[in-house]
């Protein structure tokens, strides 16, 4: 009761207020909106940015501070309305005369009618049609909106709303209603919208996913009606004209996924943003019209039963960046998570950040549309981030948990940020955060909770665990990784593969080829060192790029190495593999593809030599790898 006469009163004074008061209280609210509500304010200046990519960052901030303005007039009009005098609202509100002409038409060709109405901030004009046009009185006319939650508000606007006799048909269960009224040959006015969740036909708005009402296609596909679309066009604070255009939506009858109707309204609407642009900040920014996919647990998922897309033809405007890991081995783990997203997001260009030295080899790869490199942390370093802020990127995901990746998700400022959460460690800021936690006390494997993070994510679908073909024929060469670059503790002890390579040289007629980095060349110089004229035993560590490693590993017809990114390189091109574990756990960290793996594990954990070149050797002979060769 208080609430409603405090909105009475409100309406009341600001219909009474001169329209200058009235402009300067909009201007004022409007910026205060801008500064102060950030969510909103990033909403915007994002739904413009993507919109219109041509614009200028000023430019778009200009458009979003009219819009929020506009926002606040639509708000004020909707409550100081129903105290107008009958003759402001004749000298505030004209119809154009294309309003005429559709009810003489109507007149002429009796039958039913659906007008489509856009978020424009004078929209509530559309309430007096009736009032000004004598001929709308003549015609039953339904108005489908969205009720108020608050009850006081909702019986207000109701009531106001048909003053001039307009049946307010609440959604969802207004649709009964609609469709009488349809059958009457009446008129049903349905409010335009790019936001209806997962009930909507998702639709390109602007290049971008938006899912959009489906009401009126469901009503075209059982009436067969013209369309039109209703343009309350602004003059001037509270001041408007109307008119109505009629939309071409040529549709066949009996044909499937032909949703003319929602493209016909997104192309006329489109048009008139991109026209004008006092039409343009006159629609309502504040709207996340693309936020259908926007949350943590849909956004992967774009599966939906009502789609007017071919995605072969969709425009990539959203931007993801994943931020991946700094590791051979953590990268080749993440390749899945990379598949995924490109399968689920077909309107999202995939942007890997990787550290500089990755970029060839991912890019050789294709696993993304691209690769932008990070240098080592430097003066260089920020400036790419900044310019990589200018992409302005959709989404980030986060691999990579520390505070360096809280200050790049942070200079990135990407609409939405994930991240992993796990137990027990560094809380990941400026992202949504996706809890990781197994309940048990099993070690659980890299791969499970980066696909754990996809499915929370929305991903749905299989895994894709399938190695990655080079296409590059193979030797008859065994492959010995020796060496761990980011932990030494990894390392089997160097007298050992020295033990090993005599007897494979013993037991084989194949090369053996050493891999390695740059600083795992000392390690193979060493064993190397023990075989001076065995020009079977090759030494090209440190000898390679990332790129040219993985080519040559290609060719091996088995890898034998320590728990290292080389080994789980090998196993991503579906080489056999087989890795040996020490201090630890093959459970975390095996190797993930489906290339034949064998794992030989230490007797003791603790003590990486205790597993022997004879154990090994002996292992190798049990499996029958040696009859690869």
């Amino acid at each position: 009761m208080i609430f409603r006469l405090f909105i009475c009163v409100v309406g009341y004074v600001i219909a009474r207020l001169p329209v200058v008061c009235v402009a300067l209280l909009c201007q004022f609210w409007g910026q205060f909106f801008f500064l102060f509500f950030r969510r909103r304010r990033r909403s915007i200046l994002s739904n413009i940015g993507h919109a219109f990519p041509e614009k200028t960052e000023m430019e778009c901030k200009a458009l979003a501070k009219k819009s929020c303005t506009r926002m606040i007039e639509l708000g004020l009009l909707a409550i100081a309305l129903p105290y107008f005098p009958k003759n402001r609202i004749r000298r505030s509100f004209q119809l154009d005369g294309s309003i005429g002409e559709f009810f003489r038409e109507k007149a002429r060709n009796n039958g039913p009618r659906i007008i489509l109405l856009p978020h424009f901030s004078q929209m509530e004009a559309m309430t007096i049609i009736p009032f000004l046009e004598e001929a709308a009185r003549q015609n039953e006319i339904g108005v489908i909106y969205r009720p108020f939650k608050n009850k006081a508000l909702e019986q207000f606007i109701r009531k106001t709303r048909e003053k001039f006799g307009l049946k307010l048909l609440a959604r969802g269960s207004g649709f009964l209603s609609a469709k009488e009224i349809l059958k009457r040959n009446g008129i049903v006015v349905i409010l335009f919208d790019q936001n209806a969740n997962e009930w909507g036909i998702l639709a390109t708005f602007f290049g971008r996913i938006a899912s959009t009402t489906p009401l009126p296609d469901l009503l075209y596909k059982h009436f067969y009606c013209p369309i039109y679309g209703l343009m309350p066009q602004r003059l001037g604070t509270f001041q408007a004209k109307c008119y109505v255009e009629h939309l071409d939506c040529k549709n066949k009858k009996n044909t499937t996924n032909d949703y003319c109707v929602t493209h016909a309204m997104n192309a006329w609407l489109e048009q008139k943003l991109s026209s004008d642009d006092a039409i343009c900040c006159d629609w309502l920014w504040a709207h996340n019209r693309w936020h259908t996919h926007d949350q943590e647990h849909n956004w992967l998922n774009l599966s939906q039963k009502r789609c007017a897309i071919d995605w072969s033809k969709t425009d990539k405007k959203v931007k993801i960046f994943i931020r991946m890991p700094n590791w051979l081995g953590d990268i080749i783990m993440a390749a899945p998570l990379v598949k995924a997203v490109h399968q689920a997001r077909p309107d999202a260009k995939v942007i890997l950040l990787v550290r500089s030295h990755f970029v060839q080899f991912l890019e050789n790869l294709h696993l993304a549309d691209q690769i932008l490199p990070l240098a080592k942390k430097s003066r260089k370093y920020y400036q790419q981030l900044f310019e990589y802020r200018q992409l302005k990127p959709d989404f980030l995901i986060r691999l990579v948990n520390s505070t360096t990746a809280d200050i790049e998700t942070f200079i990135l400022n990407a609409t939405h940020a994930f991240a992993q959460q796990f137990p027990n460690k560094k809380r990941p800021w400026g992202s949504t955060r996706i809890f990781i936690n197994f309940d048990n006390l099993q070690p659980v494997h890299q791969e499970k909770t980066t696909q754990f993070f996809a499915k929370k994510m929305g991903y749905q679908s299989d895994w894709d665990l399938n190695p990655f073909d080079l296409k590059i024929a193979q030797s008859n060469a065994i492959g010995l990784i020796c060496g761990s670059e980011n932990s030494p503790i990894k390392r089997w002890p160097i007298p050992h593969w020295i033990d090993l390579v005599t007897i494979l040289l013993r037991q084989t007629t194949t090369d053996i080829i050493l891999f390695g980095t740059a600083t795992d060349a000392a390690i193979t110089q060493e064993i190397k060192g023990h075989f001076r004229s065995e020009n079977r035993v090759i030494d090209r560590a440190g000898k390679t790029n990332l790129s040219e490693f993985a080519n040559e590993i290609a060719t091996c017809k088995l890898v034998i190495g320590n728990d290292t990114g080389g080994v789980h390189l090998a196993n991503f091109l579906g080489i056999p593999t087989a890795v040996l574990f020490g201090p630890t756990n093959p459970n975390k960290t095996r190797p993930i593809f489906e290339a034949p793996v064998h794992i030989i594990k230490s007797p003791d954990k603790n003590n990486f030599t205790a597993l022997t070149s004879n154990l090994v050797a002996e292992t190798l002979t049990n499996l029958n790898l040696f009859s690869l060769l």
